[in-house]
């Protein structure tokens, strides 16, 4: 018997103000944010469509109906560091301050993926899947409205989902994609406020089965010169940093003549900024510019996913 602490990792609900406080921070994808939340909206609960086509039409119009027919799977695909699984892990919070109710998310745990004995994999994604389904079932009322939301987030989804067009692949792989797609399809016919969230550096990787079934694809992209403008000015608001020495940073984090990839997100809000505080705090002395330039030289980007060295 699989345990529900042996499926997933840390639990979390929403609305949470410390999700509220991450999803902010989040800077230079809000137009990626704001299509998650409505899409997420709509995907748990389809009878919004329901009522708007009856308002405006007085029918469901079969456009409509095709849009709450579509299976609850929203994929965020894009190079390491550019906000997938920040976003996965805190948009539920909008969600549930949207929709006015709580929202559970349930993110699948890496031990879930088995250990690659036979029928491991299935048996456990099977486990994850019923998991969710049944908590999503305790939550509707006697009038069949829900009463909170359900969302499975599966992040590095592409050691889960890959191709099966793939002649080396493990027959216990292959059962593995085959257990999530009926699991996707179970949600599907189930009508459940049930979405699943899967995240990839890989999108090539994925079983052309996974993505046709996805509701919506989402492609996270490294910052632009705009987008690390907006960050570090954030990030270093309240330091003396003059607009120059901004274009500098900008510049500097950026790609150049030997070097084709930019900073991610993380790079600078994990690396960058806070090597610079911990250099400030160390010599007790101000945080400036100076400093943050110079571990900005010296910082080297993350490497695009499947990059060569």
């Amino acid at each position: 018997m699989v345990t529900k602490d042996e499926l997933f990792g840390q639990v979390l609900e929403y609305p949470d103000p410390v999700a509220a406080k991450r999803l902010s921070a989040l800077v230079g994808i809000e137009d990626i944010i704001g299509q998650v939340i409505d899409e997420a909206v709509l995907l748990l609960d389809p009878e919004i469509v329901r009522r708007w086509s009856e308002k405006h039409h007085g029918c469901l119009l079969r456009a409509a109906d095709e849009v709450t027919k579509r299976t609850p799977l929203l994929v965020f695909t894009g190079d390491v560091g550019t906000g997938k699984t920040e976003l996965a892990e805190t948009f539920g919070d909008a969600v549930a301050r949207k929709m006015k109710l709580p929202v559970t998310l349930y993110p699948l745990s890496l031990s879930a993926r088995g250990t690659g004995a036979v029928g491991e994999m299935t048996t456990l994604l099977t486990a994850a899947f019923s998991e969710v389904r049944q908590a999503a079932r305790s939550a509707i009322d006697s009038q069949g409205r829900a009463r909170r939301g359900t969302v499975l987030l599966i992040d590095e989804g592409d050691a889960l989902a890959q191709s099966r067009d793939l002649a080396q692949m493990h027959h216990e792989d292959r059962a593995g994609v085959n257990a999530l797609i009926r699991g996707l399809d179970q949600l599907r016919s189930d009508r459940l406020p049930v979405l699943t969230v899967l995240c990839t550096n890989r999108e090539e990787a994925l079983d052309p089965a996974l993505t046709r079934r996805a509701a919506r694809l989402f492609r996270f992209e490294r910052p632009s010169d705009e987008q690390r403008r907006v960050l570090l000015g954030q990030l270093l608001d309240g330091c003396a940093v003059s607009s120059p020495e901004l274009d500098k940073l900008v510049a500097i984090t950026g790609t150049n003549g030997s070097r084709t990839h930019g900073c991610t997100y993380s790079d600078i809000r994990q690396r960058l900024v806070p090597e610079a505080v911990l250099e400030a705090v160390a010599n007790d002395v101000p945080l400036s510019a100076d400093m943050v330039i110079a571990r900005a030289e010296r910082l080297e980007p993350t490497r695009p996913f499947g990059a060569q060295s």
